[in-house]
């Protein structure tokens, strides 16, 4: 259990790492050089048009909004997820 609560950890801290890198570069005026990137940037459009066939429209919603929202706040997210399933599950 130890290993998720590294992960979300890594993942959080990654994410704030992103973010403050983003935040440095919008402060210098240089932001047009910055690219903040997003699962669908990163791995092409066309690997994610099966979430338009998804059956659920609330989880199409919900993948979709995961493919496009941007890195840094998917790594703040995912750790967040991972310290309190290891807050849950830890024991003792």
């Amino acid at each position: 259990m130890e290993s998720i609560k590294l992960l979300g950890i890594l993942a959080f801290l990654g994410g704030i790492v992103l973010a403050g890198f983003h935040g440095i570069g919008i402060l210098m005026n240089k932001a047009e050089g910055f690219y903040s990137h997003t699962l669908v940037s990163l791995f092409g459009e066309g690997n994610f048009t099966w979430i338009e066939d998804f059956p659920i429209a609330a989880l199409r919603s919900g993948l979709d909004f995961v493919a496009g929202v941007q890195i840094y706040w998917l790594l703040i997210g995912i750790g967040v997820l991972f310290i309190l399933i290891h807050g849950l599950f830890a024991k003792g």
